[in-house]
């Protein structure tokens, strides 16, 4: 009885130590994938975190398995993460192939049914996730867009004097044509705003319109004058 009821203490502290490790090892796999993790999940980032959260859960639950061979799969999955999202702040197409667009479903307190059917989501389901912001009916709202991740953004009808709010109009090197459409200008309207800068879309971080004001944010770590011609004629 003595050695049995050392051996089961024995197992039972090799299980806490496997538990530990993991443990461990996945809160560093989180940290280093980023704070992106701590908020709502890209699809791929989901992915990622069901892989770790499996594997991990096989660590512990299989004392027989070498320990290695959970963590080597935890870490090889962290370094794809952040090689993923390393190639999708260096190339904006990526990026929008891999987490997709916002897609606007709500204009002006329209329904945009075809984006609807392109999202694959009925009228209730967007109904529910108004009430979820508070919304009970789409004319109460100026726009309302779905994001990559699922959430909706939303934006109520200015109140009296309230000014508008501001719609991006370029976002590293990707028109919204939906928002230009919304304010009814045009891309060489864009590109003339642009000119006025002495600016090209590359060297754009982010382009803000509500129809009144613009808001433009260079990138820091431009250099050299713009490209000869209508600035970003050929950038998207």
């Amino acid at each position: 009885p003595g050695v049995w009821d050392f051996m089961r203490g024995a197992a039972m502290l090799a299980s806490v130590f496997r538990t530990v490790i993991v443990y461990v090892a996945v809160i560093t796999a989180m940290r280093l994938m980023g704070k992106r993790q701590l908020g709502e999940l890209q699809p791929a980032e989901l992915v990622t975190t069901f892989l770790i959260s499996n594997v991990a859960s096989i660590c512990i639950d299989e004392p027989d398995l070498p320990l290695a061979a959970s963590i080597v799969p935890i870490f090889l999955l962290t370094a794809l993460e952040i090689l993923n999202s390393t190639l999708a702040w260096f190339c904006p197409r990526y990026a929008r192939l891999l987490f997709g667009r916002p897609i606007t479903v709500i204009v002006r307190g329209e329904i945009r049914q075809q984006a609807l059917q392109e999202l694959r989501i009925t009228a209730s389901d967007l109904m529910e996730a108004l009430r979820g912001k508070e919304y009970f009916s789409p004319a109460e709202l100026l726009w309302a867009t779905v994001e990559p991740n699922g959430s909706i953004s939303t934006a109520p009808v200015p109140q009296n004097s309230e000014a508008p709010p501001m719609l991006p109009l370029l976002l590293e090197g990707t028109v919204y044509r939906e928002n230009l459409a919304f304010f009814g200008v045009d891309e060489p309207w864009l590109d003339d705003r642009l000119a006025e800068k002495q600016l090209a879309r590359p060297q754009v971080l982010l382009l803000l319109y509500n129809g009144k004001d613009l808001l433009i944010v260079p990138r820091q770590n431009t250099k050299g004058p713009p490209p000869k011609g209508r600035p970003g004629k050929d950038a998207v």
